[in-house]
């Protein structure tokens, strides 16, 4: 996937499968980037930006989970709530005998139900058909967060349950750093490659991140945009000048 800002020459390319390191040491234009992708308003943003899946224009609400404050994660995005139901639906139909516990179990609830109205005088029945989805739904079934959990515990968990929901979204952090140690840092993005999710991380400092294992953008005081890739540090040809618009030229 790739963003295109309006106020950038070149396009980002985001890693797949991995982690993308977007660091604009500017604060405004920090600023800035950051509320437009946490808005998804592409180019209605305050920072115009669109994003491009093979060529193909997509929805950054189709595209993004964003997480603008680590202290708060968003158990409870619609996306990954969705696939929470249908995932265990899809494994129910696999186990027979879990599926056959599960009838058993939604039959004795409405039969034990019925008895309730022999006492009054007219009839009644539910409405729906029994299934797993509208029982998940009713009890507000949704993934355990435990409040006394480190944040690193709560990121981690986090991350295991997108990779639980198969999410393929590109899962944006806003200045993730600032929480986490060095050491913090580095178990958080081994368990991001160990899953395979597709990250990006808007700071503003230097990022902590091992440079073998990101793709990072660096967009300077001056606007001067610049590639690291891998361990290599980058070259001096990849290194921008200032074009009429204020923002750097490079090419990727």
């Amino acid at each position: 996937m790739k963003i295109s800002f309006a106020g950038l020459e070149n396009q980002i390319t985001l890693a797949d499968k991995g982690i993308t390191v977007l660091q604009i040491k500017n604060e405004a234009l920090y600023a800035r980037i950051c509320a437009s992708l946490i808005t998804m308003q592409g180019e209605k943003a305050l920072e115009p930006y669109s994003l491009w899946e093979n060529d193909r224009e997509v929805s950054p609400s189709k595209s993004f989970i964003v997480v603008s404050n680590p202290l708060e994660l968003p158990w409870k995005h619609k996306c990954l709530m969705g696939a929470l139901y249908s995932t265990l639906e899809k494994e129910l139909l696999i186990d027979r005998d879990l599926q056959q516990e599960m009838n058993e179990l939604g039959s004795l609830l409405e039969s034990t139900t019925h008895k309730l109205g022999f006492q009054m005088n007219a009839n009644y029945r539910f409405g729906l058909e029994w299934n797993l989805s509208s029982y998940l739904k009713a009890f507000s079934f949704e993934v355990e967060v435990f409040e006394d959990a480190s944040l690193l515990e709560k990121l981690i968990g986090f991350i295991d349950f997108c990779a639980d929901m198969s999410a393929d979204r590109v899962i944006v952090f806003v200045n993730l750093r600032t929480f986490l140690t060095e050491t913090e840092l580095i178990e958080f993005q081994n368990r991001l490659f160990f899953h395979g999710i597709s990250v990006l991380l808007l700071e503003n400092a230097s990022s902590l991140c091992r440079e073998s294992y990101v793709r990072k953008y660096l967009i300077d005081q001056d606007f001067v945009e610049s590639l690291t890739e891998g361990k290599s540090d980058c070259p001096s040809s990849m290194q921008g000048r200032i074009c009429s618009n204020g923002f750097g030229a490079v090419t990727i």
